[in-house]
């Protein structure tokens, strides 16, 4: 073998070997960067009772965020698993249901879908999905387990400092005569924005012609609102006249808080990476540049093996 072939297939293997190292450390990179903001609260009302209460931020719950829809039979066994993991822990359920090009499930709603796809940052959210207080996303029967259900509800998001001498407290109340609803985070250390959820919240609604073999749904997430700061004052009667249960009168108010830190994208989701951090990578060549690169340096010294042959 000429030396002029061994150079094509060294540069040929640099390229090659250049594509998989750069896109190796892009998907690392990636994957590195997944950290979510916590989720807390999960503060249940009854919108036909007076509400009050204070409580430690540690104490309150953790939240399940499922992502489900009535034709999904895997998804049965992990709602099954998180309604086990909640009867041990006192996890508090939130459960989504698929609503983009939906013909079969009557669960779904446009915002609560949306809501989803922008806080955690899934473009097309896969159906089981759990997630709980905002960290990893869960997806299918097996990631779904009991295993790791109650391994991540046992385990809350720390948002105390421990040199900290106040207590993060969460105060909510609610008037059931005026719907009147009053929120206020105190001392969350590491948050330097608090988001404030109010998920319309139906407890069980009966639908016998789903083809994943459950006739009562339960948890069902219909509406999110998000109200603005950590602390503050609303009046929710319109919204409440204008989101009402599937079947029943067990519509509830769940209310969740997400972390924001300087550091994360504002909804949550994935760290954003910045131009300095993308200096350190190298170019991408991509494959079919390589392969015209390497085309076009075996004609190059294949012509000049040729002019070399005729003087």
């Amino acid at each position: 073998m000429g030396k002029k072939s061994i150079s094509i297939i060294l540069i040929s293997l640099g390229l090659i070997i250049c594509n998989f190292t750069i896109i190796s450390v892009s998907s690392d990179s990636t994957d590195s960067d997944s950290e979510r903001n916590p989720i807390f609260g999960g503060i249940i009302i009854d919108t036909h009772e007076n509400y009050n209460s204070s409580i430690p931020t540690k104490d309150a719950p953790s939240i399940a965020h499922i992502f489900t829809a009535t034709w999904c039979t895997p998804c049965v066994e992990v709602e099954h698993a998180i309604e086990d993991v909640a009867n041990e822990t006192g996890t508090v359920m939130l459960t989504f249901h698929r609503f983009a090009g939906e013909t079969e499930d009557p669960f779904g709603s446009e915002n609560a879908e949306n809501w989803w796809k922008e806080w955690f940052d899934e473009e097309r959210p896969l159906q089981p999905t759990a997630i709980i207080n905002g960290g990893d996303s869960l997806i299918g029967a097996t990631k779904g387990s009991y295993d790791n259900l109650y391994a991540e509800a046992t385990t809350k998001p720390n948002l105390e400092s421990n040199e900290q001498t106040e207590t993060s407290m969460i105060h909510t109340s609610f008037d059931s005569n005026s719907s009147e609803f009053t929120w206020e985070v105190l001392d969350v250390d590491g948050c330097d924005e608090v988001k404030t959820f109010v998920n319309f919240v139906e407890d069980v609604a009966y639908f016998p012609n789903g083809s994943n073999g459950l006739d009562n749904y339960t948890h069902i997430v219909h509406h999110v609102k998000e109200l603005p700061g950590g602390s503050g004052t609303t009046d929710l009667s319109q919204a409440l006249s204008e989101i009402s249960a599937y079947d029943g009168d067990d519509l509830k108010l769940i209310i969740t808080f997400g972390c924001i830190s300087m550091n994360t994208n504002d909804q949550g989701g994935n760290e954003q990476i910045t131009d300095e951090d993308n200096s350190s990578l190298l170019p991408h060549l991509g494959f079919i540049p390589t392969i015209m690169t390497i085309l076009i340096t075996s004609i190059i010294i294949s012509r000049r093996n040729g002019f070399e042959s005729i003087y």
